[in-house]
């Protein structure tokens, strides 16, 4: 059964890191919903980059594409988490505490 699955990825700022991550992604038919790419200026002599995609899988291809992605060269992290379901009633009910307004 495929889930869906969040990847977040820590890598050194390289031209060609993304291309091959998708490339990865691409050669195991894999369906990719949504990739965000932003990057860390605070330190200009170090700056990295980190890439978060979100794919839709099972676990155990997850944990083949978690250790290819982290043998390619200028990779520092990798991390995985499961997302839940949207449609939930949890995701889009919350419970808010407002204080009574007296005048």
């Amino acid at each position: 059964m495929k889930h869906q699955f969040r990847i977040i990825i820590l890598g050194e700022k390289e031209t060609r890191l993304l291309s091959r991550i998708l490339i990865i992604l691409n050669r195991r038919n894999l369906k990719t919903n949504h990739i965000h790419v932003s990057s860390n200026n605070e330190n200009e002599t170090m700056s990295n980059i980190q890439y978060i995609v979100d794919i839709e899988c099972q676990e155990e291809q997850l944990f083949k594409i978690k250790k290819l992605i982290e043998k390619l060269i200028g990779i520092i992290h990798v991390y995985y988490s499961k997302l839940e379901k949207q449609n939930s009633i949890k995701s889009l009910w919350k419970k808010i505490d407002l204080p009574l307004a007296t005048y």
